[in-house]
């Protein structure tokens, strides 16, 4: 599959983005020799639980009410970070 980006939108669907996130933990297992088993693991409940399009739009809702606070950008920002919350399962 060839990947250009020279016409990446600005701007995705819900769906389009879960689809991205889904290829980029596939890209990380790629490149592994001998991939994480939690990157396993995240790979498969993306892929099969029935519970991921709700735990996928209550990500996003929290990424949209972060006030920017989230910089993935930012090496180490989650550590010691109080204000983070913790996501219990649903």
């Amino acid at each position: 599959m060839a990947e250009s980006t020279d016409s990446i939108p600005e701007i995705l669907t819900l769906d389009e983005a879960y689809r991205a996130a889904f290829y980029l933990v596939l890209k990380y297992i790629a490149r592994e020799r001998d991939p994480d088993d939690g990157l396993m693991l995240l790979r498969h409940y993306m892929w099969t639980d029935p519970a991921r399009w709700s735990d996928w739009k209550s990500a996003v809702a929290m990424a949209l009410s972060d006030d920017g606070r989230s910089n993935p950008d930012q090496e180490g920002q989650w550590q010691d970070r109080p204000e983070m919350p913790i996501i219990e399962a649903t």
